[in-house]
């Protein structure tokens, strides 16, 4: 018996929908990054990331380095934004709303990444130490010390803020879940964003 995937047939255009969507975004995020710290240390990827395609352009070759890190998880991510949203008894907040809820996550995302990158550059200024341990410094310049800091901070807040993004999602969910049952006779017309038409 041919194996299938444990989801609704009419909800799998929407699964498709949630991993695009939230992968494109994702990567549209560290492309941002990646072409901001590429322009304040070009050593952070021209020396210290793994050769890939030999390109020389520093855009190009930011952009390679975003796309190939965050693809996987940026589907993976968008995967499981669609089963807190989509599956099990729960109201079914669509595809809109999970990801306007997302966005105010990857400017916070960014923001700790470069508050930790400016503490770093003032610590290496006055001769203090880094933020974080000697190890995850390729080099010491103030440069890389700087680059680093940022980097490493968004992978930390990326993986804390996504969790806490996928909590408040199933939070809100079973809220208004509940709110909905206490007040079935109200009949909200569009609850969680959903429209006639939306996924």
């Amino acid at each position: 018996m041919p194996w299938r995937l444990p989801i609704p047939e009419t909800e799998r255009r929407t699964l498709a929908w949630f991993v695009v969507v939230f992968a494109l975004t994702i990567i549209a995020w560290a492309a941002a990054h990646d072409l901001y710290l590429i322009s304040v240390e070009p050593r952070h990827f021209t020396e210290y990331h793994r050769p890939l395609l030999p390109l020389s352009d520093h855009r190009a070759l930011a952009l390679q380095y975003a796309t190939v890190a965050t693809l996987g998880p940026g589907m993976v991510f968008g995967a499981l934004a669609f089963a807190v949203c989509r599956l099990g008894p729960r109201a079914r907040p669509t595809l809109r709303f999970a990801w306007r809820l997302f966005l105010p996550f990857i400017v916070l995302i960014e923001a700790s990444a470069l508050s930790v990158g400016a503490w770093a550059r003032a610590r290496y200024a006055a001769g203090q130490s880094l933020p974080y341990p000697e190890w995850l410094y390729p080099d010491t310049t103030a440069g890389i010390a700087y680059s680093q800091s940022v980097n490493v901070t968004a992978y930390l807040a990326a993986t804390v803020l996504g969790g806490g993004y996928l909590i408040t999602l199933a939070w809100i969910s079973r809220r208004s879940n509940r709110r909905q049952a206490d007040t079935k006779q109200s009949h909200p017309k569009y609850p969680l964003g959903n429209r006639p038409g939306d996924v």
